[in-house]
């Protein structure tokens, strides 16, 4: 089930998930910071280093086009402050036990969010992890 659409070279959020009335009624569940940042156990167990990751110049690359791609907005809220780039869902290769490095996924599975729609996201849903 698709999430977010891409109409007139932007993603577009359906109006009739619960996720989307989630974020456009923007509740808060009061934990206000990103999933994806290091200090976040969860993640750090599972992707290993990621606070790294994120300042690798490939990473910096693909953020830089997905947000030009986004028209420098967030697809939830339109908000232009504090953008960052979601994946919508993570690679574990199981041949070497690794996820992938964030740079290395289609740009379909990358959207641009603002840091509060991004974590509102991240702390009601988790992104599915699929194995290759």
């Amino acid at each position: 089930m698709a999430r977010f659409h891409f109409q007139n070279e932007r993603y577009n959020v359906p109006q009739e998930t619960r996720y989307s009335r989630y974020l456009k009624q923007g509740i808060s569940s009061g934990m206000g910071v990103s999933a994806t940042r290091s200090q976040n156990k969860e993640f750090t167990e599972t992707h290993g280093s990621y606070g790294a990751l994120i300042l690798h110049p490939n990473w910096k690359a693909k953020r830089k086009e997905i947000i030009e791609r986004d028209l420098f907005k967030c697809v939830i809220c339109g908000s232009n402050e504090d953008l960052q780039v979601h994946h919508r869902q993570y690679h574990f290769i199981k041949a070497i036990q690794k996820f992938k490095v964030p740079w290395d996924y289609p740009d379909y599975l990358l959207i641009t969010l603002c840091s509060n729609c991004h974590g509102r996201g991240h702390s009601k849903l988790k992104v599915p992890s699929i194995t290759l």
